[in-house]
């Protein structure tokens, strides 16, 4: 019917009108009208064809759509159900909080093709309704009365294509309010979860019970256990059920497991280069931590998308594959520097027990006088399991130490009536050994690879950078780790985010957890930058050349010093500490300060000074009372020296400041004047005895050439020509030794050429007279 309009409105337009001949240009108007009507046909046949293919769309998928709107409906009824049964079981709360999250995951993918056909529908429907206002607006008024019949009949065409159209909008319409129905009720469920199970948390493992080990008196011990089996059997029946609803198991481990095992392995071949005996580690032990942490990874992957529905049983499997996976990886990267004998077995292998066996038994659900006395048993046999190694290593050592306490300290914790919360702390500290054993064997992998790398100029710095950084970030991914472990045992992050926002308020004080973490953070990163300055002002590649030592070391401090007051004031800030309230301390201790830390201010003052100053830099020889010595640092409360006899003295600040000290290499001046004192006998020819002097300090490699070496006739002496040799001494550190080589060279040039070097001499002459006794030797 339509191709019939457009074919009898394009003969209107092709055949000529009754005043056609008289019309001054009937072509042109005539042409723009056919293309006009072409144009607008062939949309309205496009929209068309648009409309009917969305209609077969929403066909095709109808009855997937009602498939899943059943299977979420009965999911729901479930939900009911269990939010009945569950008031008081935060374990069962749990799966019923992840069953409601994969309902929600679940249905929202299903029904993707449903919001992408609906956005389609509503694009369709925005292009009809600018066809028709285009229509309505420059083509209703102005035309004659054929033309105005061909547009009305194309706005019938686009109307009819608007009905159907809304006849597919409001299937998808009625489609989508079923679907937001059952999300909402949904979303409400696992609201009404989410706060009821902090509280259900709270009260099992705050509210006092007997800590029982044997059954009550006069309770049926057979009946009892023979329920629990019961009961057990239909728990795994319905955890075998549930986990069979996951559907496409075999796509779900090609998704997700398969991307982890490539990584993993890329990273052992990366990573195989590094380890310089990896006795303990090995490729057994590196391929259980890649299969293990990959089959962990890609579980909780799944658990998280939706492709896996979280069970007790599947969550108990994770945790212990997540164990057995960390646990290698972490002793394989703690044996990075080969420091280990051959088949060293893992030291928290009793702690790793200890946790899987809390986990299952959790799992196990049994009677609670039996699992207390079950738990009790296995705190005793990861003790003598720990008892039967010997931990080569310094962390381990202490874990193993710290271990009997901490076992006590649970033991007390569940007999004063906390036995569930003992229970999760026993599993929580395996979890935590484990943790930092990994982190702290990560961060040598990471100094280990950075060592091997070239650190020549620029290099180095960025070297320090990278190893410091990688280090906080493996630490950071650790603390991640383990409250991404918490939420997902507890089916809440109610626990971290209380402990984030958790804030104990003295006074004007607030002190808050989380700001706690963040000035751990920044001094860490301020120690890197530290260190990073410190780097840059040793190396004279990447300081420059115009900075000398001493300078470069004075700069060292000032900056040190600034980056961490200024990271205090930033850390007094997150902490909640004004610095007003230091007002009336820094009034209070003026008064000590004037009197007891008079001293310690003074050295404190001073040490500014001299760092601002840079009267005395580090490398400078000074001279103090006498004393020779070379200045090592300056320090913000005494300067420490090094004399030539290999003695270290700290000098107070102030006692440089306040006292006359002698700098021989002030301003990078290494320069030394030195005299030689020589006495020649008298009749010696003085000329030909300066001569000698003069080219013996002129070929001496130490001595300057500018100023000239210069002999002075100083004296006559009682038994000698006294002269003196006066030159000066490219270092300091050369003085002495040049001194007595060129008195060498003197000695042995005067013995060649005949010049006598006297010794004092003293002529006695015995006259008779008082006091003199005449001896007489008899035969």
């Amino acid at each position: 019917m339509k191709k019939i309009v457009i074919l009898s409105v394009l003969l209107l337009l092709c055949l000529p009108g009754p005043g056609a001949a008289a019309e001054s240009q009937p072509a042109p108007e005539s042409a723009v009208l056919s293309s006009f009507f072409q144009s607008k046909a062939q949309d309205v046949e496009s929209l068309q064809q648009d409309v009917e293919g969305l209609q077969e769309q929403l066909a095709s998928r109808e009855a997937a759509f009602s498939a899943a709107l059943d299977t979420a409906r009965g999911r729901l009824k479930m939900l009911e159900i269990m939010a009945r049964m569950v008031k008081t079981n935060p374990y069962d709360m749990r799966v019923a909080l992840a069953e409601a999250k994969y309902l929600q995951l679940t249905l929202t993918k299903d029904m993707q093709p449903l919001e992408a056909l609906s956005k389609e529908l509503a694009a369709k429907a925005v292009t009809i309704q600018s066809l028709e206002e285009d229509l309505e607006r420059k083509w209703s008024n102005g035309m004659d009365k054929g033309v105005r019949q061909d547009v009305q009949t194309i706005r019938k065409s686009v109307a009819a294509v608007g009905q159907k159209l809304k006849g597919v909008q409001g299937q998808v319409d009625k489609i989508n309010a079923q679907t937001s129905e059952i999300l909402s009720a949904t979303v409400e469920w696992i609201t009404t979860f989410e706060t009821q199970l902090p509280l259900i948390w709270r009260a099992e493992f705050l509210d006092g019970a007997e800590f029982r080990m044997l059954p009550q008196s006069g309770a049926d011990v057979g009946k009892e256990l023979a329920d629990w089996f019961a009961n057990l059997k239909s728990f795994f029946f319905s955890q075998y059920s549930l986990a069979g609803d996951a559907g496409d198991w075999a796509g779900t481990f090609v998704l997700f497991w398969l991307p982890f095992v490539f990584i993993g392995f890329i990273s052992y071949r990366f990573l195989s280069g590094v380890f310089e005996n990896a006795h303990a580690g090995g490729r057994l032990t590196s391929a259980v931590a890649i299969l293990c942490l990959s089959l962990a990874l890609s579980l909780l992957a799944a658990f998280f998308s939706g492709k896996v529905k979280q069970t007790s049983l599947l969550l108990v499997f994770t945790h212990v594959l997540m164990l057995l996976g960390v646990q290698a990886l972490a002793w394989v990267f703690r044996n990075v520097r080969g420091i280990l004998q051959k088949d060293t077995i893992q030291p928290l292998l009793p702690l790793v027990f200890l946790s899987l066996s809390v986990s299952i038994l959790d799992l196990l659900r049994l009677p609670l006088w039996l699992e207390h006395l079950a738990w009790v048993g296995l705190l005793v046999l990861s003790s003598l399991f720990f008892g039967m190694i010997r931990p080569e290593l310094k962390y381990e050592r202490f874990v193993r130490r710290v271990h009997p306490y901490v076992l006590a300290v649970l033991v007390a914790v569940a007999v004063l009536g906390w036995g569930n919360l003992a229970v999760l702390a026993s599993t929580m500290w395996g979890v935590l050994a484990l943790a930092v054993q990994l982190a702290i064997g990560a961060t040598s992998v990471v100094r280990v690879v950075v060592e091997k790398l070239d650190k020549r100029g620029w290099r180095a710095l960025v070297a320090d950078l990278a190893m410091t950084f990688l280090t906080l970030l493996v630490w950071l991914a650790v603390i991640i780790g383990i409250m991404a472990w918490v939420n997902v045992n507890l089916g809440t992050n109610a626990l971290v985010e209380k402990l984030s926002s958790l804030e104990l308020n003295w006074g004007d004080f607030s002190f808050n957890f989380m700001r706690l973490g963040v000035v751990l953070l920044l001094f860490q990163v301020v120690r890197s930058l530290a260190m990073a300055w410190k780097t840059i002002l040793d190396s004279e590649n990447l300081r420059g050349k115009n900075i000398d030592h001493g300078a470069a070391a004075s700069l060292q401090r000032i900056g040190i010093y600034c980056l961490w007051m200024l990271y205090g004031l930033v850390s007094l800030n997150l902490l909640g500490i004004s610095l007003n309230n230091f007002a009336v301390i820094a009034g209070g201790l003026s008064v000590g300060i004037g009197f007891g830390m008079q001293t310690i201010i003074s050295n404190f003052i001073s040490g500014l000074i001299l760092l601002f100053d840079r009267a005395i830099q580090p490398g400078d020889i000074i001279e103090v009372n006498g004393v020779w010595a070379k200045v090592m640092s300056v320090n913000i409360r005494n300067t420490e020296v090094q004399t030539f006899e290999n003695a270290k003295i700290f000098l107070p600040n102030s006692t440089l400041i306040a006292n006359q000290v002698t700098n021989w290499t002030h301003r990078n001046d290494v320069r030394i004047r030195r005299d030689v004192m020589v006495g020649v006998a008298y009749g010696s020819d003085v000329q030909r005895v300066k001569k000698i002097m003069l080219e013996v300090a002129q070929e001496h490699p130490a001595v300057l050439s500018t100023p000239e070496p210069w002999v002075i006739f100083n004296d006559f002496g009682a038994s000698s020509l006294d002269f003196i040799l006066r030159f000066w001494v490219r270092h300091v550190d050369l003085g002495l030794s040049t001194c007595s080589e060129i008195r060498e060279a003197i000695d042995a040039r005067f013995r060649e050429h005949g010049v006598e070097i006297p010794f004092p001499q003293m002529d006695v002459h015995m006259r008779p007279g008082d006091g003199v006794m005449r001896v007489k030797s008899g035969d």
